[in-house]
């Protein structure tokens, strides 16, 4: 599991840690820092099985992604963590070019207890796209025993990251089959069709239980119907996140009503169907991921289903201790069911950049937690009477 993160000189990260429970909630104002948190963290983890010019998700060109568009600055991201009851560090360093979508490694270090007690520098590798623990686990790169062990231990903590902003259109779209798309849905939800397909064809108990919750929680519905049809296709994994769709021949995602047996396509139920949909399949893959990021799971959900999405997540967290979910949000209701220190609040400072802090460290939770609910106080006090803290922000060190 992650414990800590740190960035710096991403956007307005210039200099930000974030300590991180097993499920962790991000809140503040738009334009915040929130959604870059979650791609510096995406970003980081997609280093490890990525080449670095797409391990840095979004649409960027030359110095998008750095700190007040200045060339010179190397954005460092930095992870923490415990495997196995082992500790573990691992922070790249990145340059990125002037113009174009390119990026360059500049600094690669890991620190692994009790094994390896300092950071290993992990070769001067100036001009390299691609990350010596990338070459190492992805390809099979020559290193000592000692190194290939901690780096794959490590690399399997990190790779496969989930990184979700759905849009409940894309998550009904018939979707064509695709070797490299198998139990994965693109950040959008596109996919969701087939990886119900993978999910059936490999195994049917599980996707029966899928279902069955699905029905518990809909018991209008009678079942899930995988039909085949023309669909769609796009790229797979795109960093960018771009849909960028064909057509061709697919399963669509239909629904089997209780009354009258009607049965409806995908793109004719509601969103919160979709979305909870979507949830459940996460929960029910073979192999969940091992980080699961999540931008404002309240959208297009009405508060009662939302709080299924909240059981859903839990249940995950729960049944597979290794998944780790970062999730942000503006809803009260979701706050509601955290703890203060599973929830940091971002804000901007004067020179636009972001600070994080703990609500575990708020003075105002303090005082009031014993009374009202954390999204009780945060809908009354507001973000500013949250950031009030008897101690400095939750920042990593100069």
């Amino acid at each position: 599991m992650i414990t800590r993160f740190r960035v710096q000189n991403y956007k307005a990260l210039r200099d930000v840690t974030l300590d991180l429970k097993p499920m962790h909630v991000l809140i503040g104002p738009n334009d915040s820092g929130k959604t870059s948190i979650l791609e510096a963290l995406a970003s980081l983890c997609r280093s490890v099985d990525h080449q670095l010019p797409e391990a840095f998700v979004g649409s960027w060109q030359g110095a998008d992604l750095v700190w007040k568009g200045n060339i010179n600055q190397i954005v460092a991201l930095e992870a923490e963590g415990n495997v196995e009851e082992k500790n573990w560090k691992y922070r790249i360093g990145c340059r990125f070019a002037q113009r174009e979508r390119d990026v360059n490694l500049k600094e690669e270090r890991l620190k692994f207890d009790p094994r390896l007690e300092e950071f290993i520098e992990m070769g001067s590798r100036d001009l390299s796209r691609a990350t010596l623990m990338y070459e190492i686990a992805v390809l099979d790169h020559d290193v000592s025993d000692a190194l290939r062990d901690v780096a794959r231990e490590i690399y399997h903590v990190l790779s496969g990251v989930h990184l979700y902003r759905w849009v409940p259109r894309l998550l009904s779209l018939p979707v064509a089959a695709h070797s490299q798309h198998q139990f994965r849905m693109e950040s959008t939800g596109f996919g969701l069709a087939l990886c119900l397909d993978d999910i059936l064809g490999s195994d049917r108990r599980r996707f029966e239980d899928l279902e069955n919750h699905f029905k518990r929680i809909f018991p209008e519905v009678d079942s899930i119907i995988l039909i085949r049809e023309q669909a769609f296709t796009g790229p797979i994994d795109d960093p960018e996140q771009i849909p960028r769709l064909e057509q061709a021949e697919g399963k669509g995602l239909h629904f089997r009503f209780k009354k009258n047996k009607q049965e409806l396509p995908a793109a004719q139920v509601s969103d919160g169907m979709l979305l909870v949909l979507a949830y459940l399949t996460i929960l029910y893959l073979p192999h969940p991921p091992r980080v699961l990021l999540i931008e404002e799971p309240e959208n297009g959900i009405h508060p009662k289903r939302l709080q299924d999405v909240l059981r859903i997540l839990h249940e995950l967290i729960a049944e597979q201790r290794h998944t780790q979910i970062l999730l942000t949000t503006h809803s009260p209701y979701v706050v509601d069911q955290f703890q203060p220190d599973e929830v940091s609040l971002c804000h901007k400072e004067k020179d636009g950049s972001v600070v994080v802090h703990q609500l575990s460290e708020s003075r105002t939770v303090k005082e009031q937690i014993d009374v009202f609910t954390l999204g009780e106080i945060w809908t009354a006090e507001g973000d500013k009477a949250l950031a009030e803290t008897s101690s400095p922000p939750v920042e990593a060190s100069r």
